[in-house]
Order: C-alpha cells, then structure tokens, then sequence
C-alpha cells in the first residue's frame, strides 16, 4: 500500500521547517547499515559506527572540517557542506594538490536526486585530508580529516558506504549538548578504538553465495534519521531519564519505507509492470536526470536480458535524510558480457497525494 495512513500524514506536514533547513539534526530509528560513517557538522566530528548487539556503536571518531561558510549547500561555488545521506562512490585516482586533499580522496554522490529535485547544484564533494594538520582550518565544501587517519581508513571506504552528513548528530549513541552520555550507562572511555567493519554489503551476499551458505536471519538495527533538535533532546531536562534511542513518529515511517522496499525487490524480481507505480513519473525527470519513459523503456530491456537476477533481501537497510528516505541493499544479475554486482540505492519522497514513491535511484559497484 502506498496510501499513507492520515496520522503519519499528518506527523510528515507538521514537523519544523527546521528539518529541511540548515541546522538539520540525526538521530538514530531501525533499520540501519552494520557499517556507515556520520559526520556531525557543529562539533567537527566524524563518527565511524559498527552493529554491536543491534544497535549502532561509535567505535571510532575524528576531528573533521568541513565547508569555510556554514549551513547546507544549495548552490556551486558556495563553500558549504551538503547535509543529507550519501554513499562513496569511488577513490579518486587523479593527481591531487597534497596541501589541498592530502594523500587520499574519496567522492560521495552529492547531489543526489533529493538534492537536485530542490535544485541544488555543485558537485566535487569530497572526503578526504589535508597536507597539513586540520585544526583551524577550513575545506571548499568537502569533509576532511587528518591525513594519518584517512590512510588508515582506506581499505573501508569501499564504494557503496553510506555517510550521513547533518548539522548534528543527536540521541543514543551520541552526545546531547550538555556532554551527557546519549544512552543511560554508556561510557566513552570503553569503547573500542578500532574494530575491524563487517564485510560490505554486496561482498557478504558475494561470499555467502560462493560458498552456499544461506544469508543470516534480518536484524533491526537503528538506522539514521532526521528530526529537530527539540524533538530528540527533550529528555535531558529530566536528570534521571536517558536520551531517547530515536525520535517520536520515526521508527514507524521507518517500517513503512522499509515494507515499500520490499515489495519494490518483490516486484523488481517478478519483472512485473506494476513496479513503476512505486515512481513518481512526475519528480522523477528533474531529480534522475531522465524522462520517465525512458526509464521504463530501459527498466523493460533489462527485464529481458538479465539473467541470475537476484536480491539480498537480509542485507536490506534504512536511512534517513532531511526530507526524504533512502533504502539500499544488495543486487547482482549477468549480461552476456559477465556478471554484475553492487549496491542499488533508492530515494523516497512524499508525493503530493501523501504517499512515499521512488524518485531517483543509483547502482553503485565496488
């Protein structure tokens, strides 16, 4: 169903404008990657975080810069760092001014098509370091960290790794503003400094696939999500409660993104024509950069020449950006020419009748 029940309608109209603005804040709901990054603007903080018991755990985090002006970026030239949820991409192999990006770069996919429906415009968002330390210094939109500690990142910033860039990362497992722990009982100090990432999305599916092993029961662990501030802190004003895990009305949307998603893989896989009702025909052209005939022109070509078409149901996760949600999961299929593998991203947004539809879509390979 796509219909959105009046309720949640109603929760998507009345939240702040602050949502969409510049001082967008996440915070944590179900569903979310076992892997990803989330850069915290207002602190200059970027947090790797890893699935520990089903929740989201920091085990990592990095002094980060970002843009020389503050706020989301809307146009090119700027000098402000986009907020929203994007994936890397790929490593940038070009010659790089050392002083400028330091030894390495990775591109993330700003603008994504939530990003071009609003009309932002720009491109060349980046993460990456400097030739110099970081501290009082500023990039021309990108993130950057230290350099010493973007290489020792390398070999996880694969393509395909969600980076969840907001004004302000809030709620459990994150710090309120006061500096309190963001879940009752947490303790920094004993969080690992490193631990090893899960293997990326599309390589499990891969591996399990080769040695025929089944894949792991779903789990729902938080994803990132968006809300006011006001919304996600107010518990701090009782000394005795911990900060909310997630923010009201979340993790229901959450749920609903996440059943849309599925029967998008349902029907995606049953190759059926009713899977283009789930787009809407009319934001699609502007926020993919595609007349929407095309699109199903093209959709239908592959439902004749993909063969060994197949979906990593369990490997399915939730994301939420400012005013829109992102669902990602594994998919693989041949062509006469090989095999094909990576990460299909869909974007959701409202509609004007109140129901969530895709609006742009990408297919990242490792």
């Amino acid at each position: 169903m796509f219909r959105i029940l009046l309720p949640l309608a109603l929760l998507a109209f009345l939240l702040p404008s602050s949502v969409l603005a510049d001082d967008w804040a996440a915070c944590t709901a179900p569903h979310a990657p076992k892997f990803f990054y989330a850069a915290d603007k207002a602190r200059k903080l970027l947090f790797q975080l890893e699935e520990r018991g089903g929740a989201p755990a920091i085990v990592r985090e990095f002094a980060c810069i970002h843009g020389r002006k503050e706020g989301d970026k809307q146009k090119e030239g700027d000098l402000k760092t986009p907020e929203g949820v994007y994936f890397i991409t790929c490593k940038i192999t070009q010659k790089l001014d050392f002083m400028e990006y330091g030894p390495h770069a990775f591109a993330l996919n700003y603008p994504n098509p939530a990003d071009r429906l609003r009309g932002k415009t720009g491109g060349g968002i980046w993460l990456h370091s400097k030739g110099q330390p970081i501290d009082g210094i500023t990039t021309r939109g990108c993130l950057a960290i230290d350099k010493q500690e973007i290489t020792e990142l390398v070999p996880l910033l694969r393509p395909g790794t969600p980076v969840v860039v907001a004004e302000r990362m809030i709620g459990a497992p994150f710090y309120d503003d006061c500096g309190q722990a963001a879940k009752a009982g947490m303790d920094k100090s004993a969080l690992p400094a490193h631990a090893a990432p899960p293997p990326s999305p599309v390589k499990a599916e891969e591996d399990r696939t080769a040695k025929g092993v089944s894949a792991p029961a779903a789990d729902a662990g938080p994803a990132v999500i968006s809300a006011p501030l006001s919304s996600c802190v107010h518990a701090v004003t009782l000394p005795e409660a911990p900060m909310p895990a997630f923010c009201t009305g979340q993790t229901l949307e959450a749920s609903l993104i996440r059943q849309l998603s599925m029967n998008w893989i349902e029907r995606r896989e049953q190759r059926a024509e009713s899977l283009f009702d789930m787009y809407d025909a009319k934001a699609w052209p502007k926020a993919s950069r595609e007349a929407f005939a095309k699109k199903k022109e093209r959709m239908r070509t592959y439902f004749r020449v993909q063969q060994d078409f197949s979906i990593d149901r369990e490997a399915l996760a939730i994301l939420q950006g400012p005013g829109y949600w992102v669902s990602c999961f594994p998919e693989r299929y041949t062509l006469k020419d090989g095999r094909r593998r990576g990460l299909r991203v869909l974007y959701w947004m409202m509609d004007d009748k109140g129901s969530y539809r895709v609006i742009g879509e990408a297919f990242i390979r490792p």
